[in-house]
């Protein structure tokens, strides 16, 4: 029997496929947003962590300039400024306390041996001068009272009049009177020897320096009053730094130049050196000879010093090579067969005129870089601006140079030199009728 479909059947049917149609779509578009979701996504987090995102390219060789390192002959030397002093210099001063009467001597002047330089007032030692003669005068009164009372004694003794024990005391008291009188002299002496000390008298011939209190001051006993250089041997006083002592005590020699005259020169060798700083200036005084100064060089001169030590093979590099990271100062060193870089820690010596002198790190030969250090990475390929020069020695009188710079004119003569054949051939071309 044959069934006949009805409307509402086939209305069931339109119903199940719109509904299956839905679901597809619902289905299609969650996977869209989540898609979408997860690309936004990803972008937040790059722009979070700053990373720029750029279309991935072949990196280019970075250009670098550079040079070949090379030793040269160096000899340490340092200037130290001095002043012209003498060999033996006294300061003179009073052996006793007093008020300065007047000075015989100035600044400048020659003296001779036992010649007086300076007199205290005499009016505090005379009145102690006659108090003490009188002393003695006293003393010696009871020195002949005692001495004649013993001699009486002695006549009275031998006839029986007095007795032994008697005697005796006399004597003792005439001993006393003795003793009595020679001190109350030498009291005078020591009196005198005050008066003589007023004057202040030159041991030796020189030349007067200095004069520390004028007339009418009032001294001590000791103080210095004048100061008198001796005449003959001198040197250059020099007030050295901490790190100037070592190569001061392993200096070859020191050659000293005068302001005061120009072109002279004199040599000199260190006599003095003192062991303890200056509680001021933290520097240590040092005393040159001078060997062979001329009769022109005189006491009280500006002097220049400049020591001399032996010359030695030193690397020096110009401070553009130099670069800190992680608290290590590094170079760049170009392998030629990769033509890439690499680090190398060096070890920083003094500095010159040229740059900084390297005493381990390098060698002669290396190929350095001297400019773009600081944006280059390990292992990265780089291009040379300019040829690197051979490395060849330099002279001995560039003592402040210790590695050759980069010349380009070769390198420029052979780009002239070396055009392209097409470029030569559309030349000729255009020379053509």
């Amino acid at each position: 029997m044959r069934r006949i479909k009805t409307p509402s059947s086939s209305l069931s049917f339109l119903r199940q496929r719109s509904l299956l149609s839905l679901a597809l779509i619902a289905s299609a578009a969650l996977a869209l947003s989540g898609c979408g979701k997860s690309d936004e996504a990803n972008a937040k987090a790059a722009a979070s962590s700053g990373a720029v995102q750029t279309p991935t390219k072949t990196e280019l060789p970075r250009p670098v300039r550079t040079l070949v390192v090379g030793s040269s002959d160096l000899s340490d030397a340092m200037y130290l400024p001095g002043e012209v002093r003498a060999r033996f210099e006294q300061r003179y001063g009073f052996r006793v306390a007093g008020k300065i009467a007047k000075r015989m001597v100035d600044v400048g002047q020659e003296v001779k041996a036992g010649q007086v330089l300076a007199v205290l007032d005499s009016q505090d030692v005379l009145p102690n001068i006659n108090a003490q003669a009188a002393q003695v005068e006293v003393a010696r009164t009871d020195l002949q009272f005692q001495q004649s009372e013993l001699k009486r004694q002695i006549e009275l003794r031998e006839k029986g009049f007095v007795s032994g024990a008697s005697l005796e005391r006399q004597k003792a008291a005439t001993d006393a009177a003795v003793a009595r009188f020679n001190a109350a002299r030498s009291q005078l002496a020591s009196v005198q020897n005050g008066l003589n000390f007023q004057t202040l008298t030159a041991d030796r011939a020189g030349v007067v320096v200095g004069v520390d209190v004028e007339a009418g001051s009032v001294v001590s006993a000791g103080q210095s009053v004048i100061r008198v250089a001796q005449l003959g041997e001198r040197e250059v006083l020099i007030n050295a730094p901490e790190r100037a002592l070592t190569q001061l005590k392993s200096a070859a020699g020191f050659l000293v130049a005068f302001d005061a005259v120009p072109g002279k020169f004199a040599r000199a060798k260190l006599r003095e050196l003192s062991p303890a700083a200056d509680p001021q200036s933290r520097t240590y005084a040092a005393r040159l000879s001078l060997i062979d100064a001329g009769d022109e060089v005189k006491l009280g001169m500006s002097a220049t010093v400049r020591t001399e030590t032996a010359t030695g093979q030193k690397i020096v590099i110009p401070n553009t090579a130099l670069y800190t990271r992680d608290n290590a100062t590094r170079v760049w060193l170009v392998d030629r067969a990769t033509e890439t870089v690499k680090p190398v820690e060096v070890t920083l010596g003094e500095s010159t005129n040229d740059g900084v002198i390297i005493p381990n790190g390098l060698k002669a030969g290396d190929l350095l870089v001297t400019a773009g250090a600081n944006l280059l990475q390990p292992g990265q390929r780089i291009r040379l601006v300019e040829a690197a020069p051979t490395n060849q020695p330099n002279p001995p009188k560039q003592a402040n140079s210790g590695a050759s710079a980069t010349k380009s004119d070769a390198a420029k003569k052979d780009q002239k030199s070396a055009l392209p054949q097409s470029n030569k051939a559309s030349t000729s071309e255009a020379k053509k009728p």
